[in-house]
């Protein structure tokens, strides 16, 4: 039976749903009444905030339980005969951990009982009273506590059992005159970025609001159902701001505008083809990052891919000048049932390779998506969250694809149609020169956008003459030729412009920043990441930044390629993607709250400096 074209995207989208409806299905199943039941362990996560906490007040700690659907655990205080769920924790020196608070508990009627059970499920918030003596030591204390608890579900209940977690503290000191570290009272991140002042401040602010925090993805997961697959979708839409996008767009353009006119579902099933082809590769590279704790995008610290990567670019650039047509060859055509079907798997295939592309599109969204996949360590649950996250990322694309092809339809779209054609072919050009030169020589890449620009704007604008016959399109050439050239001459300054001086990272260096009182700051960056390009060109050449930062250590570490010593530190230090900004107190204590993942704009890096300089900021 042969299938048309133009009815694949219904067959995907019955796929999908089906794939999505039964998943929460299959897990209630195997927790509650499959043939393995998973230990007691596995069915509760525990989840617990940092907090920053003046010496000599008081805060609580919120400790959050996700548990598994299908499943619960006793109530505190319990139905009668019922072990009762707690949560203890130990108190060190200065600092005292008062009894937990329980919330309310749901009733529920079991098969194996008479009478309701007080019982907590989905996602449960504990809270844990701490008070900081005045003369606590101040820097980070890791707290050790207890969950005890039994879990039950409608047939059957396991053995009591016990997970540890650790409260992380940070005593801050409170006299200004003290020569100490800290943050002022109330601190955090996201309302500093807000009150910093600035239309830039407050944008950025306004943006990163967009994206779900930690604790909102485990609330999420831990309310299921489609409400679960919707709020990944959202999140990965979102991914569509970040700078990571930049090289997509271009690609995506540059494929279907340089297509002949077709009809608009036959775009649709084409563009639905390439998006398929994005979302799969991100999945599976975001399923191997997640269950091995791997780099999320480190198949691009390989120079192989990344200049194979870039020469299938290039090639692909050179039918937008005219210096091919492909036609595939009659065997294939026939094998695959026609020259529709082979476009389409080419475009499938064009989709698999701009995954790679999106794999560094990575933020504290999803480095919260890639813990919570790592936490539960399975496989199918893993491609289920990136896949529905991936088509919220790609979902644009399909839009975006049938606006480029409609460029055909317009009238009169021969002569200057080859200009723009030419105009994508040397978008395209760009982006597979930056790829190629990352992989053979990092150093040359940046100077990549700069020289396209220039030579860009000269052949495009000057040198070309499809639709010069025109004179209002001759005088848009003129035009946009200019502002091509002064954009790259400009660009090409600012790489020379100074910026923040980093020191290669080496742990003699750091030790010995440590030793003289000195806060550090290390980035963790690849040639490869242009959210690392844009810290680099828009946040650490502000003339504040670099001022402030002549108070720190600043160190970079390099993960263009997977070194040993890049693995050993990203291990060490946590790090799930790039860019990451970590950044350290004099005593070698990392301030959690102040990392930075993805790109930040200059305010709210400022802020940051400023927090971890505490009573000694400017």
């Amino acid at each position: 039976m042969r299938i048309h074209p133009w009815r694949l995207p219904h067959a995907l989208c019955a796929i999908l749903v089906a794939g999505l409806a039964l998943a929460p299905a299959a897990r209630a199943q195997l927790g509650g009444g499959g043939e393995a039941i998973p230990p007691s362990e596995e069915l509760v996560t525990v989840s617990v905030s940092s907090l920053t906490v003046a010496a000599g007040s008081s805060a609580e700690a919120v400790v959050n339980l996700t548990i598994m659907p299908g499943w619960h655990i006793n109530a505190n205080p319990p139905s009668p005969d019922m072990i009762p769920s707690t949560v203890t924790a130990a108190s060190p020196p200065g600092i005292t951990l008062r009894g937990a608070l329980y919330p309310p508990a749901r009733e529920e009627k079991l098969s194996f009982s008479e009478d309701v059970i007080r019982v907590y499920d989905g996602t449960v918030a504990l809270r844990v009273p701490i008070q900081v003596a005045a003369d606590a030591a101040s820097g980070r204390h890791k707290l050790k506590g207890t969950l005890s608890f039994q879990s039950c579900n409608d047939q059957v209940c396991l053995p009591p059992a016990r997970i540890p977690f650790t409260i992380e503290l940070m005593v801050a000191i409170t006299d200004t005159t003290a020569p100490g570290w800290g943050p002022p009272p109330g601190w955090s991140p996201s309302s500093a970025d807000a009150a910093s002042g600035g239309v830039l401040a407050r944008t950025w602010s306004w943006f990163t609001g967009l994206f779900p925090s930690a604790d909102q993805v485990n609330a999420a997961f831990a309310r299921g159902g489609p409400w679960w697959f919707l709020f990944l979708f959202g999140g990965g839409l979102a991914l569509n701001l970040t700078p990571c996008v930049f090289p997509m767009l271009g690609i995506t353009v540059s494929v279907f505008g340089a297509r002949r006119k077709e009809p608009p579902a036959k775009v649709m099933t084409h563009a639905g083809a390439y998006v398929l082809g994005i979302v799969l590769t991100y999945s599976i590279l975001g399923v191997i990052a997640g269950i091995t704790g791997g780099l999320f995008g480190a198949l691009l610290q390989n120079p192989w891919v990344l200049a194979t990567l870039g020469v299938l670019i290039l090639a692909l650039s050179l039918s937008m000048f005219g210096v091919y047509e492909f036609q595939p060859p009659a065997w294939l055509l026939t094998k695959v049932g026609g020259a529709d079907n082979s476009s389409l798997a080419g475009i499938f295939l064009s989709g698999l390779a701009v995954g790679l592309i999106a794999a560094p599109c990575v933020g504290p969204f999803v480095v919260a998506v890639l813990a919570l996949i790592a936490q539960r360590g399975d496989v199918l649950f893993g491609f289920q969250t990136m896949f529905a996250m991936a088509l919220g990322l790609g979902f644009p694309y399909l839009f975006l694809a049938l606006f480029s092809n409609l460029l055909q339809t317009l009238p009169r779209s021969g002569d200057w149609m080859v200009w723009v054609k030419k105009a994508f072919g040397v978008l395209m050009v760009a982006i597979g020169l930056n790829y190629v030169l990352t992989g053979v020589h990092a150093a040359w890449a940046p100077w990549v956008a700069p020289l396209a620009l220039v030579l860009g704007g000269l052949y495009l604008g000057f040198i070309d003459r499809h639709g010069s016959q025109k004179p209002r399109f001759r005088t848009f050439k003129w035009a946009l030729g200019t502002v091509a050239v002064a954009c790259g001459v400009l660009s090409g300054a600012m790489l020379r412009t100074e910026g923040v001086r980093f020191e290669h990272y080496e742990e003699e260096a750091l030790a010995a920043a440590f030793a003289s009182g000195r806060p550090v700051i290390v980035d963790f960056s690849a040639s490869w990441c242009l959210p690392c390009h844009e810290l680099d060109r828009s946040t650490f050449t502000h003339r504040e930044v670099i001022d402030l930062s002549r108070r720190f250590a600043m160190f970079k570490v390099d993960m263009t390629y997977d070194s040993p010593e890049a693995r050993a530190l990203r291990h060490k230090f946590q790090v799930n993607g790039v860019p990451e900004v970590l950044f350290f107190t004099p005593a070698g204590e990392e301030v959690r709250m102040a990392r930075v993942v993805g790109f930040v704009a200059p305010e709210p890096f400022l802020e940051r400096m400023r927090y971890v300089l505490g009573p000694r900021r400017s």
